[in-house]
């Protein structure tokens, strides 16, 4: 399988949409876990990111992960699940690459 490193990833949300009150967690260990235990296919929910940062409100996750040396970024709301090996690399229609492999 290709080599696969979480380099950063953050889950978590505006409490009640208010700019000046971020809930967010670092989830790079999580998400590496979580990665090498589902062959890279990972919903993204409070039970897989390690808890709820930010209860009541719904929650976003961003992550940038590097696949064979190239760096890859990732973003999704709360309940996506994301296949991380499946990706397009950057400069191939960047636009698509965090939401290609992104299902609700």
């Amino acid at each position: 399988m290709a080599s696969l490193t979480v380099k950063f990833a953050v889950y978590g949300a505006l409490n009640g949409g208010n700019q000046d009150q971020s809930q967010v967690v670092n989830v790079q260990e999580v998400l590496q876990a979580a990665i090498n235990r589902s062959q890279g296919i990972v919903t993204i929910n409070n039970a897989t990111m390690g808890g709820d940062p930010s209860v009541g409100n719904g929650k976003h996750f961003g992550a940038t992960v590097t696949l064979d040396s190239v760096d890859r970024y990732f973003a999704c709301a709360e309940g996506q699940t994301i296949d991380f090996f499946h990706t397009q690399a950057p400069g191939q229609n960047t636009r698509k690459a965090a939401l290609s492999e992104v299902s609700a």
